[in-house]
């Protein structure tokens, strides 16, 4: 099968999940192209066969904070460059022509106006954000709006789409993708917290709050994130440079983790078996709303500040809890249900691991 396979080049999110993708597809024979769009050059790190890469849309964001009414004039203005990158993608699509388009959020590859002759999958995280079904948080109403009217924009030529979703709420609910490594990671207890702070700003958030913090209760720290503070060690607290497998690494024998509300990395330290808590981006509507979700289902505790007090009282999840199986389901599998249309066979209990 040919398949397109489009990400949204804004952040690190949507690259990883296709780093994990992409070789399953590959490795099944499928011969597989992606494109990527988006003012942001694609991070570094991520290196794909057959890759392209346009300029077009992104959120603007300020202080970490995305600013709805900017973003829109932004995209009025660079409408015609986008619709110039539509043309040539569309030639690519004609010379390719690919059976199936799976689109992370990415608006030129599921664009009504691509005119792929081929089923288009809108398959991401902001796609369970625009289900009904799936409850949001009442907070931030303006945010909510604007983020619902990106999805149908950012989705509106897709023939099916599907969430990726902590629990099965919805007809259009999978499982977000885990790195296949994680499966044979073995979690340990050590002495050291695991910190992940995209931006030091307010709320406790600082390099310098935390170097503090650690001082006075004499705790080891591990920190990635922190834009802009030299790396190497404060006190007792270790700045390290991003590294995905140091990272993991750092995960696994922590004592406990907190982390701005992405997608992945509370979800790993959940799976790793860590007390978490989420401390989502000022103003960030998704991450609102993905720590309000991990709450909810119980595999975070929300925070709206960096209390590192709260962390150390957070109790490890339920060896029980009733979505492992669904948080541990392999990538594969999700693969196969959006490709094949047939059943979606969850991951094991913890039980069937232990067997």
């Amino acid at each position: 099968m040919r398949i397109l396979y489009g990400i949204f080049a804004q952040g690190h999110g949507h690259f990883s999940k296709a780093a994990v993708l992409l070789p399953l597809l590959e490795a099944s024979g499928h011969e597989v192209r992606v494109v990527s769009s988006g003012a942001d050059k694609p991070p570094a790190g991520y290196n794909f066969p057959w890759h392209r890469h346009f300029p077009g849309l992104s959120y603007v964001v300020t202080n970490g904070r995305t600013d709805y009414r900017k973003s829109v004039i932004k995209w009025a203005r660079e409408t015609p460059r986008v619709m110039g990158h539509l043309w040539k993608l569309r030639s690519l699509v004609r010379e390719f022509e690919p059976d199936i388009i799976l689109s992370d959020f990415e608006p030129l590859t599921a664009s009504p106006f691509l005119s792929a002759n081929c089923e288009v999958v809108a398959l991401s995280r902001q796609v369970a954000l625009f289900d009904r079904s799936i409850p949001l948080p009442d907070e931030m109403g303006f945010e909510r709006k604007m983020t619902r009217t990106a999805v149908r924009l950012f989705t509106s030529g897709a023939d099916r789409l599907y969430g990726y979703h902590y629990e099965p709420a919805s007809f259009r609910c999978v499982p977000p993708v885990i790195r296949t490594e994680l499966s044979g990671v073995q979690p340990e207890d050590g002495d050291h917290i695991f910190v992940y702070n995209q931006f030091h700003t307010s709320d406790g958030g600082s390099a310098e709050e935390l170097v503090s913090w650690a001082r006075r209760n004499r705790q080891m720290v591990l920190a990635y994130g922190f834009s802009g503070v030299e790396r190497g060690r404060q006190g007792p607290v270790e700045f390290r440079p991003p590294h995905r497998q140091g990272m993991l690494d750092d995960m696994r024998t922590a004592r406990a983790v907190i982390t701005t509300a992405g997608l992945s990395t509370p979800l790993e330290a959940f799976l790793l078996e860590k007390p978490v808590c989420t401390v989502p981006i000022p103003g960030h509507w998704e991450q609102v709303v993905n720590a309000f979700h991990l709450d909810v289902a119980g595999i975070a505790t929300r925070s709206n500040t960096w209390d590192y007090d709260r962390l150390l009282d957070t109790a490890p999840p339920s060896p029980d809890h009733a979505l492992y199986s669904w948080l541990r389901t392999p990538a594969k599998n999700i693969l196969n249900y959006i490709l094949d249309d047939g059943p979606l066979e969850v991951g094991p209990s913890k039980r069937e691991l232990a067997a």
